[in-house]
């Protein structure tokens, strides 16, 4: 990887009015707002103005199994599963659209994928985008990875470790007819790394004004044991307002299915629920 550009998914920066030199757009965004920027709709910072900037590529392949027997896809499936296209932009391109499309907002989530598989065009991308105003970044990772540099410059973690039920399987693809290169086993190698997590916390802790949520998408009891033996008794230095439940789904009717589960469990452990205000205000379509 190179610090002079970054692989973007089809959305790329979203939503926005205008281009890199500040020329207004000919369409409006998906949002079918007049202006650049959305809602954050997920965590601890649902409901707040961001900016989006989506990564291509991801180190993993999650699909889950949901309760009526059909299969969810990762709700960023281009940005994932299918990077063919992906736009490998220059950094001083996106950080000229990011700039043009801030108005008063001053938050800014990079979202992916994983943005961590292309830590060093990220990291110079936001020194110069702090070099030139105060900005809040936020990052959407996996856990998986962990680049210094990189964490030094963000804000906020929105770290979403993946349970079991996330892992790819030949018999989850048949049901979506989706054709992507994966090996389970490797899924199921990668997609837990408590050294990683504990590297965050840590982070986190040492410098007060940051601040981390282990998000978990969840759709079923079972997995409630899962979070806390597999992931939360190997981790220290969290609080329970750090645990976010989020239901499974990328679809309202799939929403439907796995929700209360996710606000139940929440309340009688004291942890955080998670809505997903993109799926409920604008249908869960992309650049939104």
């Amino acid at each position: 990887m190179t610090n002079d550009y970054i692989f973007l998914a089809p959305e790329a920066v979203f939503p926005i009015i205008k281009d890199e030199s500040g020329n207004s757009l000919a369409h409006r965004p998906a949002t079918g707002f007049p202006l650049a920027g959305t809602l954050q709709g997920e965590g601890k910072m649902a409901g707040v103005p961001v900016l989006f900037v989506r990564t291509a590529g991801c180190n993993l392949r999650c699909m889950w199994n949901l309760p009526d027997g059909a299969v969810s896809l990762c709700d960023t499936p281009l940005a994932s599963f299918d990077t063919r296209g992906e736009k490998k932009v220059e950094v001083n391109s996106v950080k000229n659209i990011i700039l043009n499309n801030l108005g008063k907002m001053n938050h800014l989530v990079i979202s992916g994928g994983e943005p961590f598989i292309q830590p060093e065009g990220l990291v110079t991308l936001i020194r110069a985008l702090k070099a030139e105003r105060p900005l809040h970044v936020a990052v959407e990772t996996n856990g998986t990875l962990f680049h210094k540099e990189l964490v030094d410059e963000i804000d906020f973690f929105s770290i979403s470790p993946k349970l079991k039920n996330s892992i790819p399987t030949f018999e989850k693809l048949e049901k979506t007819r989706t054709h992507i290169p994966f090996e389970p086993a490797q899924a199921e190698k990668t997609r837990r790394n408590i050294a990683v997590l504990q590297q965050f916390i840590d982070h986190c802790i040492a410098i007060p004004q940051k601040d981390f949520q282990l998000k978990f998408v969840v759709q079923h009891h079972d997995e409630l044991v899962e979070i806390e033996e597999s992931f939360l008794t190997h981790l220290t230095g969290w609080k329970p307002d750090d645990i976010v439940l989020m239901p499974l789904g990328s679809t309202p009717e799939e929403l439907r299915q796995t929700r209360m589960v996710a606000v139940e469990a929440a309340i009688e452990r004291g942890w955080r629920f998670s809505p997903r205000l993109q799926i409920n205000y604008f249908g869960g379509v992309s650049g939104v």
